[in-house]
């Protein structure tokens, strides 16, 4: 390559765009990762915390059960009182772990070795007719129980266990040997050491990088049974955690390191960073191609070549990109999917505000990324046409929704002339006719910094049956030099950067509907004149299914708001059992958590191998599988599923559940054998619909009004004319629609649609 070829590359404004593209992603990636961190940590807390109340429990029954023998050794001390020694010796003799022996209520010793109240301060409770627990640090650990002589204290019966026996008698293994844990009295005095601890184990736990932190815990053992906190130290980032131990006056309390704590969580966060790093790798290297490529002035046989190469480069970067769309919708899915619960879930209104701005800042993300993903499709011959019945109405209303406050924000006049007599009812894809004039509608808003912004709706008749939909977006904002207008066009590509460097935005939302028209058999039409402004035009061609005249947008929708309903769940099934397979935690949580008003009976397995245990036990009505997971993937364990017959499962219906959305994956995954497709981030509605078409309907109770049919109503009995007064009527109406107050709700609708 020539000198004169790299300088004219490196001042290529397309260096400057694909460097400021890399900067972005790897915002994007730092970002989300930065968010699951925060998920997980409170996650892991959880666990921690349950696992140390579990462990809790199985101390103080070790310790209960020793109190539990030490007193029935004292009722046999209390029948035989004429031979303290003999049966003392016989029951030292049966166990030779643990040291016994009686004192007198003066501390003096009757019988067995001897040890002494100021080394063992709890021996005075039990001289007051308690059984306790007390532990010396240079002696060991103290069991004592009162021996009555009818209802007076007589002696006290002790067992003790010497220090360097307390590990192996008492010691607490947590977290596979992994964790450290020790018992504590209410007064931090130490009753059981680490089992099996270091000098450093010790001075870390009771040093000040804990201690702070410790103290919080055992506060906050006031109002809860068990708590855990994350800390980062010297010697590396731990769970800290404290529990009651039941029916004792004493508490559990230890560390453990956060990657066993995890158990593997943390992969998920090491997943969004290698996606993120692949993406910018290949996309760093494609650039520094086409960065030193791009200067060469004169095609000769091995720029051919190269173009061939870049071509192909082109391609394999769509593919990519597409695959590892699928990756980065996983962790998605578990923001989204919490975040919902959240807002299910809590009314407190600063709660609500930060998971309002969570789920704005993930349907951000998860827009960036599905720009991505359409421009691979189209990129790869994947995209496909969707085409449906729809309200044109109901699709002008959407787009002002979103845009009009947009535009107020800024400053700027959102105004929309929709001609009235368009037919309201057409045939065709309505998402992707949306998608372009919302692209159209953002770029005007981002670039007009003052005026207006105009969205035109129009028509003209064509054959019987079809009309050409006119479609325009007009701004007076800084409009486009002529010599930039092919470049617009480019995918990642800025025109008159220096001017628009603080627009945000990927570079491919015209590049995206350019192509989608072209699908459509359209084209997009552009007219602008330099620093006055810019007018953006296409017509598709629609088939139409309801000729009667949209009218007035807003009205049209208002109308078509009051025949609908709020949502709500579709239906109860609390007799139904399903399982859902996914290897991710949160992913199991998020699909259980947005089915919990249903009332399912709901199973969830970590891995194909847990589902196998699973469905060996059960007999369930669905099951949902994902479809990558280490090991035995999904399609793999439908296979093994439907090949063993006498499971009494190998029948059940079986839906994926999958962050694959590419172009095809549905059908792919139907020819592999599964009734049904469902993709992540997982959509509430789309879950509950598929649920109704698999579950047997004699376990569903449909609700009464549901968010995609009308409302169920009852029939009402027919009445000859003149059988009944007018306020029986009356009454039997409010019988039929359910209360006074729904009575009169249906009254002033009806006299409001008869007033119109």
């Amino acid at each position: 390559m020539k000198a004169s070829d790299i300088r004219s590359a490196v001042h290529n404004p397309r260096s400057a765009v694909n460097i400021l593209f890399i900067l972005v992603l790897l915002f994007v990636g730092l970002l989300l990762n930065s968010r699951i961190k925060t998920l997980l940590y409170g996650f892991v807390e959880g666990q921690v915390a349950r696992q140390a109340a579990t462990i809790a429990e199985k101390t103080a029954q070790e310790l209960n059960t020793e109190i539990l023998s030490l007193r029935y050794r004292a009722s046999v001390f209390e029948q035989t009182p004429d031979k303290l020694d003999s049966v003392l010796r016989t029951m030292t003799t049966a166990n030779t772990n643990m040291k016994m022996g009686i004192l007198a209520t003066d501390g003096s010793v009757v019988s067995g070795e001897g040890v002494y109240p100021e080394d063992f301060p709890g021996i005075q409770s039990s001289f007051r007719g308690e059984g306790t627990i007390t532990y010396n640090d240079k002696i060991g650990l103290l069991f004592t129980y009162p021996i009555f002589h009818g209802e007076n204290i007589r002696y006290v019966l002790y067992e003790l266990c010497p220090k360097d026996r307390i590990s192996t008698r008492f010691g607490i293994s947590c977290f596979d040997g992994m964790g450290r844990a020790l018992v504590l009295s209410r007064n931090d005095e130490l009753i059981v050491p680490f089992e099996n601890a270091t000098g450093d184990d010790i001075d870390f736990f009771f040093g000040d990088e804990v201690s702070a932190v410790f103290s919080e815990l055992t506060s906050s053992l006031e109002q809860e049974v068990s708590a855990s906190r994350r800390i980062e130290t010297s010697k590396g980032e731990f769970y800290v955690f404290a529990s009651e131990i039941p029916g004792t006056r004493f508490y559990l309390a230890g560390f453990v390191a956060s990657d066993v704590a995890a158990e593997g969580a943390y992969s998920i966060v090491l997943l969004v960073g290698r996606v993120f790093e692949l993406i910018i790798v290949l996309f760093t290297v494609g650039s520094l191609y086409l960065i030193f490529t791009s200067g060469k002035v004169h095609e000769n046989d091995e720029l051919v070549r190269a173009k061939q190469v870049a071509e192909e480069a082109s391609k394999a970067k769509s593919d990519f990109l597409a695959s590892m769309s699928h990756e980065i919708r996983t962790p998605i899915n578990a923001i989204l999917g919490m975040d919902e619960m959240i807002l299910r879930e809590y009314d407190d209104p600063s709660l609500r505000q930060y998971a309002m701005n969570i789920r704005n800042a993930g349907n951000t993300l998860l827009s960036i990324i599905n720009d991505i993903l359409d421009f691979s499709k189209i990129e790869s011959g994947k995209m496909e046409l969707v085409p449906v019945e729809y309200d044109l109405s109901l699709v002008i209303y959407d787009l002002v929704s979103m845009m009009k406050p947009r535009a107020e924000k800024k400053g700027l006049s959102f105004v929309v002339n929709s001609n009235s007599s368009i037919p309201r009812g057409l045939y065709g894809d309505n998402i992707r006719i949306k998608q372009c004039i919302l692209n159209l509608l953002t770029n005007a808003v981002k670039y007009t910094e003052s005026g207006t912004v105009i969205a035109v709706f129009d028509f003209e008749n064509t054959l019987d049956g079809f009309i050409d939909l006119k479609v325009a977006v007009k701004d007076t904002g800084i409009g486009i030099k002529p010599e930039d207008m092919e470049k617009m066009f480019s995918p990642f590509e800025r025109v008159d950067l220096v001017r628009n460097r603080n627009i945000e935005g990927t570079g491919l939302g015209i590049s995206i509907v350019k192509q989608l028209l072209a699908l459509m058999g359209s084209q997009l039409e552009v007219k602008s004149i330099y620093g006055k402004g810019s007018e953006f035009s296409f017509t598709v061609r629609q088939e139409v299914r309801d000729s009667a005249p949209m009218g007035d947008y807003e009205k049209s929708y208002i109308h078509s708001v009051e025949s609908s309903h709020t949502y709500r769940e579709q239906f109860t099934a609390p007799s139904a059992h399903i399982l859902i397979v996914d290897d991710i935690e949160m992913n199991l949580t998020v699909a259980s958590g947005l089915l919990k008003n249903t009332e399912i009976d709901i199973d969830t397995a970590i891995s194909a191998k847990n589902a196998f245990v699973l469905t060996e036990k059960h007999s369930y009505d669905v099951i949902f599988i994902d479809d990558r997971m280490p090991g035995m993937g999904g399609i793999e364990m439908l296979k093994e599923l439907r090949s063993r017959s006498g499971n009494p499962n190998c029948v059940t219906p079986c839906i994926v559940l999958t962050a694959n959305a590419i172009a095809g994956a549905r059908e792919q995954y139907m020819k592999e054998g599964f009734e049904d497709y469902l993709s992540k981030p997982i959509d509430a509605a789309e879950l509950e619909k598929t649920l109704l078409r698999y579950l047997p309907q004699e376990k569903i109770v449909v609700n009464k009004f549901r968010a995609d049919s009308a409302p169920v109503r009852r029939e009402i009995p027919e009445t000859a004319p003149g059988e009944l007064s007018e306020t029986e009527k009356l009454e039997k109406l409010k019988d039929y629609i359910g209360s006074d107050d729904k009575l009169s709700d249906a009254v002033k609708l009806l006299m409001k649609r008869t007033h119109k």
